[in-house]
């Protein structure tokens, strides 16, 4: 298994719930997504991440296949259009 997660700090907080409903769509779009979960900060520390993600997939073809379906990359479109920092990192389960 590969856990896959990114965090982002953004320009515009009132577009984070936009942001996480299209990733939570990918769900139903990408069958090589196991789970996945997306949350925001609680805003506890200043310098923390304004919201995250933590992908699911069984190994790293899916991550691939992940990586690069369209719908995906249209959620990432979206997510430039807010995203001042993008942090990520893939490891395996």
């Amino acid at each position: 298994m590969i856990k896959h997660i990114v965090l982002f700090k953004v320009n515009d907080k009132s577009k984070i719930d936009t942001a996480k409903n299209l990733i939570l769509e990918l769900k139903n779009k990408i069958p090589e997504i196991k789970d996945i979960e997306v949350f925001s900060d609680i805003g506890y520390d200043d310098t923390a991440s304004d919201f995250g993600l933590i992908t699911t997939l069984n190994d790293e073809k899916a991550l691939d296949i992940y990586a690069k379906h369209p719908d995906h990359l249209e959620v990432i479109k979206f997510i430039k259009t807010i995203a001042t920092e993008r942090r990520a990192i893939d490891y395996k389960v």
